[in-house]
């Protein structure tokens, strides 16, 4: 799978992968336009939503009622180097029985996005520059 991100001027960066896009931008008072969400949010939006995805998926093939699903996501910046410290995600499920919270928690700590931040993945940068 891959990504091609273009710098679009001043903070501002789109994103492409197949037939999609998203702009990735600065809030104003970092110098850029506020057109887009900064790269933390769209971390933190991308955990959000694979978790919210997983819980879905397990409510359609256990027939539970997954209306009003929502997975909010905080997270904490600070450390050095300077990172994202930590993660908060709060999953509301208004219609999933109590008697399934283990279960649903179960299935939030399996999304794809969550085992790989906790797996450390492996990032290596390229960088290739003019003459």
């Amino acid at each position: 799978m891959r990504i091609n991100v273009h710098h679009e001027g001043g903070a501002k960066f789109t994103a492409r992968c197949r037939n999609h896009s998203i702009s990735i931008d600065q809030p104003i008072d970092h110098d850029g336009e506020d057109t887009g969400m900064t790269p933390p949010e769209i971390m933190a939006a991308s955990l959000a939503s694979c978790i919210g995805f997983y819980i879905a998926r397990y409510c359609q093939k256990a027939g539970l009622d997954s209306t009003g699903l929502q997975v909010g996501c905080d997270w904490l910046v600070g450390g050095t180097p300077r990172r994202i410290e930590s993660f908060v995600i709060q999953v509301n499920a208004p219609h999933i029985p109590a008697k399934r919270q283990k279960a649903i928690a179960k299935v939030a700590n399996t999304c794809l996005i969550h085992a790989t931040l906790h797996a450390e993945p492996m990032v290596e940068v390229k960088v290739q520059v003019g003459e």
